[in-house]
């Protein structure tokens, strides 16, 4: 009896332990660990918006070197602007017309008279733009194997001239001069309507 009574009492002081341990933290130590908690957060934020404020007031200076006219006599300085200032204006966009002739295998003397006579006015009457690039020239058999699309792409029913307009690379409008073989008897007149046709594209 001596060692169940002995057992019961060390049972019941457990518990109590237990009870003890498990008893919540005193309100004061709770908001002690809420406040230091919170400083260190307040803390970490305040490293940050330190860290990304020298980031771009180092960038910014990189612009403003960057934007120092050239005095008479001194080169550019070459340096490198990682990212322009929002007030600088953007990049001009690149535009490239490309002029289309599509033709058939089979050609008749009509066929190679429109080749020639658009040819003529790309090569004489734009040497500037096709020189940067700005115009293209390009002649295309459309039976040839991969050209098919070409057809459906430009609705085809016939040799024409097309004119195309890139913008980064990104086709923006086009149009097919279908006035050339109306004109085709007067080389002039031709050559002419393909001129101005070309010129509008390009925004001259």
């Amino acid at each position: 009896m001596k060692n169940g009574k002995k057992v019961g009492k060390q049972t019941a002081q457990a518990q109590n332990n237990t009870r003890a341990t498990s008893r919540p933290l005193p309100k004061k130590t709770a908001a002690t660990v809420v406040k230091v908690f919170l400083l260190i957060v307040l803390v970490a934020s305040l490293v940050g918006i330190a860290g990304e404020e020298y980031h771009w007031g180092h960038g910014n200076r990189h612009v403003a070197d960057s934007r120092l006219p050239e005095t008479a006599g001194e080169p550019a300085t070459g340096k490198t602007v990682d990212k322009p200032s929002a007030d600088e204006p953007a990049a001009k966009e690149q535009k490239t017309v490309i002029a289309y002739y599509f033709h058939a295998t089979a050609r008749c003397s009509s066929c190679i008279n429109i080749e020639n006579y658009t040819r003529e006015v790309i090569e004489d009457d734009f040497t500037g733009a096709i020189k940067d690039r700005q115009l293209l020239w390009h002649v295309v058999n459309v039976e040839e194997p991969g050209n098919e699309h070409f057809i459906q792409d430009y609705q085809l029913y016939s040799q024409s001239v097309v004119l195309v307009e890139m913008q980064n690379g990104k086709q923006t409008r086009w149009k097919n001069l279908k006035k050339v073989w109306s004109l085709l008897n007067d080389k002039a007149v031709f050559q002419k309507y393909v001129q101005e046709e070309v010129s509008t594209f390009l925004g001259a």
